[in-house]
């Protein structure tokens, strides 16, 4: 295994890792957003909110266009949070960039930018092999 797949299942453990953790505080009232801030002492920033809901909609619109154009190819996991991701850093630099928002915020579009990087990276064998001709 190469050093960015390596990377890439490191980058993604923590994803989990975090992910898992927000979720299960939030059943206990405690809301926690990225990287590790607790949501009682201020509010989630809309823009961040805005920008998990659209690229939601994108993500699924995207899968919906592919569904009614006879598309039937295989995702992996590893290549939808890819897709997610690159969806996810230009929305979220855009709703930054609007909610004139501090440049310290910014740094979570470099960190998913680098996160969709290093998927594409990873998974650029996996694609081959999906449109690899069959005989």
């Amino acid at each position: 295994m190469n050093a960015i797949r390596v990377l890439s299942k490191v980058v993604i453990i923590c994803l989990i890792l975090w992910a898992v953790y927000v979720s299960l505080s939030a059943f206990f009232g405690v809301q926690i957003y990225f990287p590790f801030r607790l949501a009682e002492a201020e509010s989630i920033p809309y823009h961040r909110w805005q920008s998990v809901r659209v690229t939601g909609f994108l993500t699924l619109s995207l899968f919906m266009i592919l569904y009614l154009l006879n598309t039937s190819c295989a995702f992996s996991p590893a290549k939808f949070l890819e897709i997610y991701f690159v969806i996810y850093t230009p929305t979220l630099a855009i709703f930054t960039y609007q909610a004139g928002a501090s440049h310290d915020e910014y740094m979570m579009v470099g960190i998913f930018g680098t996160v969709a990087a290093l998927l594409h990276l990873a998974n650029r064998e996996d694609t081959r092999k999906y449109f690899r001709a069959k005989r």
